[in-house]
């Protein structure tokens, strides 16, 4: 079982409006973290966007959560929150479908994990609906008004993970070329 931090991550471009929701949840956290039980130990990040480099952090963590704008037409401030499942396995060489780092997404990063690493955690990603992208900073009315609500929806997240264990890749060798075939999931980690 994995009994590593929770890893945490609210991100999102502070300088385009309600798409630096991701951020300012993050915040709200990091100040609630030594009174509410499931943070004290989590691991909380605020970037800009997803990267990469997160992937070792995160192959250490029992359980990820994501946190940012929503820019699909739902209304401004309403707060959603996704289990994410198994990360699919991932091919040599294309361990992430994302055509450039904007691109990549939770279920990216955490396949990045299994890939480089043989584990990820699951995952939870907690989305905001958002009303104004123009350049500048501040949130508009309703999306600082959902702050409250996106942190509650994480500390629900985190508070429901049992110990659960990571996904656990296993690489085989084939027999006719001996060459390392790609790696694939074992077992379920499904609670």
């Amino acid at each position: 079982m994995r009994s590593g931090p929770i890893w945490i991550a609210g991100y999102g471009n502070p300088l385009r409006g309600d798409d630096g929701v991701g951020q300012e949840v993050a915040t709200a956290l990091l100040q609630q973290k030594n009174s509410v039980v499931g943070l004290a130990s989590a691991t909380i990040i605020r970037a800009h966007q997803l990267l990469p480099e997160m992937a070792l952090d995160i192959s250490r963590s029992r359980f990820a959560v994501f946190i940012d704008a929503a820019h699909d037409g739902r209304p401004g401030g309403s707060v959603s929150l996704q289990l994410l499942g198994e990360p699919p396995g991932s091919e040599p060489g294309q361990p992430a479908a994302a055509s450039c780092w904007e691109d990549f997404t939770p279920a990216n990063l955490l396949a990045l994990s299994c890939y480089l690493f043989g584990t990820a955690p699951l995952g939870a990603v907690v989305t905001v609906g958002v009303v104004a992208l123009g350049l500048g900073t501040g949130l508009s009315p309703q999306v600082q008004a959902a702050i409250p609500r996106a942190a509650a929806a994480v500390r629900l997240a985190i508070s429901a993970v049992p110990e659960r264990p990571n996904v656990v890749l296993e690489s085989s060798i084939s027999r006719r070329s001996g060459h390392a075939r790609a790696p694939h999931a074992r077992g379920s980690a499904r609670a």
